[in-house]
């Protein structure tokens, strides 16, 4: 059996193989049907790609539990979460760090789930109402006006934003040079993605280490989903014009094909930038889970165990 680093990036490369980018394309927020908590990371591209109607996931058990089945013949599709637990010495002792605290070992975990489509008998939640009437357009320039992220300013011989680390500086051009706003949104979220890595922020070594074409590829794939999340969440990733040439592609199905955690390592990194320029991640430094996981995540040192009896986010 395929790990599941293997498994996630065997359903994207099917879509790249097919023409279909799966970050550019809008979704429906994915959510578990009993906790309603939406799936986050990678996750979010794995359900999307399914197209299902219905936001709403469920494992087999939880079906069961809701009185329900999964309809014969349905396909799961995987998702993954991390989980940790406490390293003990030969004497089953637990082992302490210097502050008192537990030594952990992070594993990574993942899930079967079917979409309420594939199921039988249970009935679908009531969505919260979006009282929101703001257009799509006044979102994301909303997103834009509260992002406290680093120095912006105009700079009309542009045809595009940068980010200019030395200065810790986006430079953006007029809106009126895209075709549509939408285009002119999604190039600066990008740019406010690469942001974020700052040693002063998130501290990703695609930005605070020399530039290599690993280290490259994944910052610019970190930077490609967050602007899409972004996107999403104001209601314009459906009105961006991409231009995805062969090679655009290409190029992703290389680096995907040269490292199968790749994707889900960007997908997460690319979910806390977004939430920086939200606001609503304000931590400056990572807390030591997270500096695990970077560690890890690109290593063949992590423990894998299946936990299909309940998901998490």
């Amino acid at each position: 059996m395929k790990d599941i680093y293997q498994q996630i990036t065997d359903r994207m490369v099917e879509q790249l193989k097919k023409g279909n980018v799966p970050w550019q394309r809008p979704w429906v927020e994915a959510q578990n049907i009993v906790t309603q908590k939406p799936y986050r990371g990678v996750n979010t591209f794995v359900l999307a790609c399914e197209e299902r109607e219905s936001p709403f996931w469920m494992t087999y058990r939880q079906a069961v539990e809701l009185g329900g089945n999964v309809k014969k013949g349905e396909k799961s599709t995987p998702i993954i979460y991390w989980n940790f637990k406490d390293m003990k010495d030969d004497k089953g002792i637990v082992m302490l760090d210097s502050k008192g605290n537990p030594k952990q070992i992070p594993f990574i975990r993942w899930a079967n789930v079917f979409n309420l489509e594939q199921t039988e008998n249970i009935k679908a939640p009531e969505l919260a109402k979006d009282g929101d009437t703001r257009l799509p357009l006044e979102k994301a320039q909303e997103i834009l006006e509260k992002a406290q992220v680093c120095e912006m300013s105009l700079n009309a011989q542009l045809s595009g934003p940068c980010y200019i680390p030395l200065l810790d500086k986006v430079e953006v051009p007029s809106i009126q040079r895209y075709p549509n706003p939408a285009l002119f949104y999604h190039s600066v979220f990008h740019e406010l993605a690469h942001a974020t890595g700052h040693a002063s922020r998130l501290n990703r070594e695609g930005i605070t280490l020399p530039r290599g074409k690993e280290r490259y590829a994944k910052e610019e794939l970190i930077a490609e989903l967050s602007s899409s999340f972004l996107c999403n969440d104001a209601g314009i990733l459906g009105e961006v014009e991409f231009k995805n040439s062969s090679a655009y592609i290409s190029s992703w199905l290389e680096a995907l094909g040269n490292d199968p955690k790749l994707l889900i390592a960007a997908s997460s990194s690319a979910q806390k930038a977004a939430e920086y320029v939200k606001g609503e991640r304000e931590i400056q430094k990572k807390s030591t889970r997270e500096e695990i996981l970077d560690m890890i995540v690109g290593s063949s040192s992590t423990q894998n165990e299946r936990g299909n009896e309940h998901e998490r986010e």
